[in-house]
């Protein structure tokens, strides 16, 4: 039996095809029934799952024929497909972009905030990893501190 398999982009692949016609239900399926089965690409052997299928190819899969056709308004589809592709892109070049220019804003604003913490150190003399201590310059030094000195005598 021979049947015609209308297609609206430039190709399809093998696995959609045989999807698209119930052969099998998932694409995981195709490389499993490609090495069982034996499926024809023009008269010869084919086993490449992703193989493209173009306008005109006929494909044998046991007993069924079929025959790759593009639709009346293909050509009109495939413009569309590719001006959306196009589209796409530009939208997700300008995603790209505008994370890079939000990264380095962000790299700015912390190397400022940091600058700004370390004059602040500075100027209470405080180190940059507790909050309010003091440094041994600014500490209050009045003798021993600890055990040693309890029992010290002045």
């Amino acid at each position: 039996m021979t049947k015609t398999v209308k297609i609206t982009t430039e190709y399809i692949t093998l696995t959609q095809l045989l999807k698209e016609e119930n052969i099998i239900s998932s694409g995981g399926q195709a490389k499993y029934y490609l090495m069982d089965f034996s499926v024809l690409l023009n008269g010869e052997q084919e086993n490449r799952r992703g193989k493209k299928l173009y306008d005109h190819d006929e494909i044998i899969v046991g007993d069924e024929t079929f025959i790759i056709a593009l639709a009346e308004n293909a050509d009109e589809l495939i413009v569309a497909a590719q001006e959306e592709k196009a589209e796409r892109a530009a939208a997700a070049k300008k995603t790209v972009r505008d994370d890079r220019i939000k990264a380095q804003k962000a790299a700015a604003a912390k190397v400022r905030k940091e600058a700004r913490f370390a004059e602040l150190r500075r100027q209470n003399r405080t180190r940059s990893g507790g909050v309010g201590r003091q440094t041994a310059t600014g500490r209050n030094n009045k003798g021993p501190k600890g055990p040693g000195s309890w029992n010290s005598h002045h």
